[in-house]
């Protein structure tokens, strides 16, 4: 609140109930932030030695996120400092504060002061896009992407103005309004703006889904070839067309209409690649490649099929082209189509590990423990990696007393001495378990906190209540600072009805 008689004292401003437009943002927009930061170096060289030692005061709360002492450091430096050439920066912050506090309304009355004492001030423009950030938050999206209009029309090249446009963008897509939407899409994809928070790159991949599916492929080259190097801009483009045509991408944005529409844009978009000039060798095989991954990954198994294979029988040599043909056919189901390929790969380690991998993926665990097996004779160099993948295929399947030995024998300690205590546990040999991991506590230091958490859920599966309380109370007093002394303390109160500080030691109930 500021004091009477300043010119920044002014009456709170109180609002009406705010229109809730359009409730499916709400998660969304309690995730927006503000966009002030901390004072520019060049104005902060121009503040007295009083108004830094105020301001550093506001400015190291705010860092802290204690918003309720920043709030009054920075209306305790407007009374101090009326005339300061920052005052539009305190105040501005001081809304801030406001907004963080959950004062949202309230906020927005404090932000529309810095716009209306100053309206020439570069805080100006933060404040007018915090208020679209308020109006977001509390759920009237109409008058927010006004806001974040205003914004863009008074700073479009600041780096809050590309952030009102941004926002303004998720509005409009989320209102189905597409055709505001494309402008303001197109400048954060090809327009000169301060872009901090790099919202360009998103914004590229985000147009050119646009482009994608309005068949404008012609302009996504175009707009590709204006964000990379040119002579790099076709195979970028058949990249993030690729990309685009992922479940995930288009799919998610354009729904079902999307979903239905990604093999036609695979196919439109591989044609429109394959016409343009491709002299160099090495480029055209490159695209060939990309090519087969728009089929694949737009769901058009047979062309994508073909393709690989083509590729396959084109380049026999080349063990990517082959392992990711291979791993093309996994993924579609046909593993054991998938398992000839990889048989003709030159890296012979790597092609039996993906065979053995493909039968276990089909609940042959009996195939892929005899598969590892015969990797330990025929791959003498990496033997530890392959006795750890059998340890785990063993465990996995309930051979234990295998496991174990496996787990000895892949020297990749302390992770292999957790996996044997383990398996001690399922084979109820607590005692055995515990010894197992005091030999983590007694030579791996950074493991020990894990290691004595560990040892106190055997002490429990042994029956030993008292020893489990015991050594859950030693991790919350040795291991303090650690995401185990969080869970020790967890256990003590829900599983014992234990209270304890995280320090260790009992409350009075305890003693």
């Amino acid at each position: 609140m500021k004091t009477p008689g300043s010119p920044f004292y002014v009456l709170r401003f109180t609002f009406s109930p705010v229109r809730v437009a359009c409730c499916a943002l709400a998660v969304w927009l309690l995730s927006l932030s503000s966009a002030p930061a901390r004072l520019a170096a060049d104005r902060w060289t121009r503040l007295t030695e009083e108004e830094r030692h105020q301001l550093t005061r506001a400015e190291r709360y705010a860092e802290q996120r204690n918003w309720k002492s920043a709030r009054s450091e920075y209306e305790l430096f407007l009374q101090l400092h009326t005339k300061s050439e920052i005052a539009s920066y305190a105040q501005l912050m001081f809304a801030e504060c406001t907004r963080q506090l959950g004062q949202v309304n309230t906020a927005i009355g404090e932000f529309r002061n810095v716009i209306d004492y100053f309206p020439d001030a570069i805080d100006a423009g933060n404040a007018q896009y915090s208020i679209g950030v308020c109006q977001t938050q509390t759920g009237d999206a109409e008058e927010a992407v006004k806001s974040f209009e205003k914004v863009i029309t008074k700073w479009p090249t600041n780096d809050f103005g590309a952030l009102a446009r941004n926002e303004a963008c998720k509005i409009y897509w989320r209102l189905g309004k597409p055709e505001k939407w494309a402008p303001h899409m197109e400048f954060l994809a090809t327009g000169k703006y301060t872009d901090p928070s790099n919202l360009r790159n998103n914004a590229q991949h985000r147009y050119l889904m646009h482009l994608l599916m309005a068949n404008r492929l012609a302009d996504g080259l175009a707009l590709v070839e204006g964000a990379r190097k040119k002579q790099d801009g076709l195979v970028t483009f058949a990249s993030w067309t690729a990309d685009a045509l992922h479940g995930h991408h288009i799919p998610s944005y354009y729904g079902e209409k999307g979903t239905k529409a990604r093999k036609t844009i695979a196919t439109n978009a591989v044609a429109f690649i394959e016409k343009q000039p491709a002299d160099d060798a090495a480029l055209k095989t490159t695209l060939e490649h990309w090519c087969a991954r728009i089929h694949a990954y737009a769901g058009d198994t047979p062309v994508a099929t073909a393709r690989f294979a083509a590729l396959s029988k084109k380049f026999p040599e080349n063990d990517t082209f082959r392992g990711e043909y291979a791993a093309y056919l996994r993924a579609s189901g046909k593993r054991a189509e998938a398992r000839l390929v990889y048989r003709d790969l030159k890296n012979q380690y790597v092609a039996d590990t993906e065979i053995a991998e493909t039968y276990g993926e089909e609940g042959n665990w009996k195939s892929t423990i005899e598969a590892y097996q015969a990797m330990l004779t025929k791959h003498p160099q990496q033997v530890d990696a392959i006795q750890w993948r059998l340890a785990e295929v063993f465990r996995h399947t309930g051979k234990y007393t295998e496991a174990i030995a496996c787990f000895n024998q892949s020297n990749r300690e302390p992770q292999s001495l957790f996996r044997i205590a383990e398996c001690q546990g399922q084979l109820k040999q607590h005692d055995g378990a515990i010894q197992t991991l005091v030999g983590v506590l007694n030579f791996f230091k950074s493991a020990a906190p894990e290691a004595q958490y560990r040892i106190a859920g055997h002490y429990a599966a042994k029956g030993d209540k008292e020893a489990a309380i015991r050594t859950l109370k030693t991790v919350c007093k040795v291991h303090l600072n650690t995401s185990w002394a969080g869970q020790a303390h967890q256990d003590l109160s829900l599983k014992y009805g234990v209270d304890v500080t995280l320090g260790g030691a009992a409350k009075k109930e305890d003693k």
